[in-house]
């Protein structure tokens, strides 16, 4: 980013700050500027200047009345014309806020092109974010990715910070309808994604309960089996009893495995045998 746009960005966001405390109810992020930095800090400067502060700051300032109350384990979803809270002009919106979770990128974009829909702009800040025990919100705190030791360690361990996902979606205007079925296929994509998400730990700890299970009865049926062991073609390997003996009787195994088992001859008891080291074939006496 040049200097000159990096100033004109700062200058844009500041400008920006008014549309967050218009309103008889003014959302509750904490600092203002803090928080459209966070909110747009993977946004191209050159998109945000081309929507003018204006619709900067409605874009933010609406998603942060959408993020104001989400009980906890609940995603808060909506899908709205999108008039002068849009960053593109004549655009419809889908708002979203839920815990980070993995999956949901993928997940917004296939259910909405489940709907044939396709994503003109995206903004998608993870923030970590502070809400009392209803679920109302206190503060945006800064953004996070979700790294190990982001979170600051004054702050590790309360219960009342959370890291979320917000992400702002803008779409060609829906056609009468649509909006409300795909704030409802939305929201149930995203409880699967919690659902799957929730079980993974419990899932892991029962695949590798089975394997450990697997291995130890392996183990078992090899000792049991004891000599009894067969070779890649299920012949019994070398060492092995076959079952056979100078008294009983038994079967000569081919000395190549290209044989045939009509080869295979059952010698008389007290018969020995003797493969010829050039050839590879079988002899016998007795």
């Amino acid at each position: 980013m040049s200097e000159h746009q990096s100033a004109a960005r700062q200058a844009l966001l500041s400008d920006a700050t008014a549309q967050l405390g218009d309103g008889a109810a003014p959302a509750k992020v904490g600092d203002c500027d803090s928080y459209l930095h966070c909110y747009y800090r993977h946004v191209d400067s050159s998109d945000l200047i081309a929507a003018g502060p204006r619709r900067v700051g409605a874009v933010a300032a609406a998603h942060a009345q959408l993020a104001a109350l989400r009980p906890q384990g609940r995603a808060a979803v909506r899908v709205r014309p999108g008039a002068d809270a849009t960053l593109l002009p004549d655009r419809d919106v889908i708002d979203v806020v839920t815990d980070d979770m993995p999956f949901l990128v993928d997940t917004l974009t296939m259910t909405l092109a489940a709907h044939e829909v396709a994503p003109d702009l995206v903004v998608h800040p993870q923030l970590m974010v502070r809400r009392d025990v209803t679920g109302a919100l206190r503060e945006v705190i800064k953004p996070t990715e979700n790294r190990p030791g982001d979170q600051p360690p004054d702050m590790v361990g309360d219960p009342d910070v959370i890291t979320e996902s917000w992400s702002h979606i803008e779409v060609a205007k829906l056609a009468p309808g649509k909006a409300t079925a795909i704030a409802a296929d939305l929201e149930h994509a995203l409880w699967d994604v919690r659902l799957a998400v929730d079980d993974y730990p419990k899932m892991r700890a029962m695949a590798l309960r089975i394997a450990d299970e697997l291995a130890a009865t392996g183990a078992i049926e090899r000792q049991l089996a004891g000599e009894g062991r067969s070779d890649e073609h299920g012949l019994p390997a070398a060492g092995s009893s076959t079952g056979g003996g100078p008294k009983s009787g038994g079967w000569v195994i081919p000395s190549s495995a290209a044989e045939s088992p009509s080869e295979i001859e059952l010698l008389p008891a007290g018969s020995s045998t003797r493969t010829s080291p050039s050839s590879g074939s079988v002899s016998m006496t007795w």
